[in-house]
């Protein structure tokens, strides 16, 4: 119901969003809320261990998984080069939101919705406090490895939290998560650990949960050597008890 509804208001305010004054999507830095035991009660369910730090962030990707095929294999399985996305702060508006439980569901599959639309996307994380931007997520190498980096590059404290971390476990995502653009459903829940000491900034443990769209499908038959699939996910982040 809030989903359908809030989509809903998004949507007809679509069409006058070109006569609104628009502010850059890149925002000034900023402190975010720095007590989410309130939030932390309602980590999303599943398989994947449960966490056993403090939660210091939670944070809505929205981006793109990347996929590669190798050229005339078209039953080759699709490989990847990771992800890139940016980072806004949802937790620090949810943590005091008495709505939050239901509204924790629905805020991946929308702003996947929207993000054709960068506009409406932009009004509608601003209508519920989620337009500040944390960080962005991508891949670096680590040791020859590609490995998924969190950078809290936008948050105005030092260090800079950073997180470069490797899975240690995943689940599919639930049967009912926004299957995305192209059908083929939601990217698994992964649980993410930095294993090396090489993170900073407070944070070493990384949950991607809540995923919408950015599935690549079982074989390269009819795909390009490298492409793109829009995803939006929440990566509930976490790091030693203070």
């Amino acid at each position: 119901m809030l989903f359908t509804a809030l989509s809903t208001a998004l949507v007809l305010l679509a069409s006058s969003a070109n006569a609104l004054p628009w502010p850059a999507q890149e925002v000034a830095t900023y402190t975010p809320a720095r007590d989410l035991s309130r939030l932390a009660k309602l980590f999303p369910e599943s398989s994947l261990p449960a966490p056993n730090e403090s939660l210091k962030y939670v944070l809505l990707g929205i981006g793109t998984q990347n996929y590669t095929c190798p050229p005339g294999d078209e039953n080759a399985v699709p490989g990847t080069t990771g992800a890139v996305a940016t980072l806004y702060d949802i937790g620090s508006k949810l943590n005091d939101d008495p709505m939050a439980k239901w509204k924790i569901g629905s805020i991946s599959p929308l702003a996947l919705a929207l993000s054709a639309l960068p506009k409406t996307l932009t009004m509608g994380l601003k209508s519920q406090g989620f337009d500040k931007i944390a960080g962005h997520h991508f891949f670096g190498k680590i040791s020859d490895i590609n490995t998924p980096i969190f950078a809290l590059d936008k948050l105005s404290l030092q260090p800079q939290p950073l997180a470069q971390v490797s899975k240690l476990n995943e689940t599919d995502a639930p049967a009912t998560s926004c299957p995305g653009n192209n059908g083929l459903g939601a990217i698994k829940w992964l649980y993410l650990k930095d294993t090396k000491n090489i993170s900073q900034g407070g944070i070493n443990t990384v949950y991607r949960v809540e995923t919408a769209g950015g599935n690549k499908p079982a074989t390269c038959k009819g795909m390009k050597p490298s492409w793109e699939v829009k995803y939006a996910a929440q990566y509930w982040v976490f790091g030693p008890k203070n």
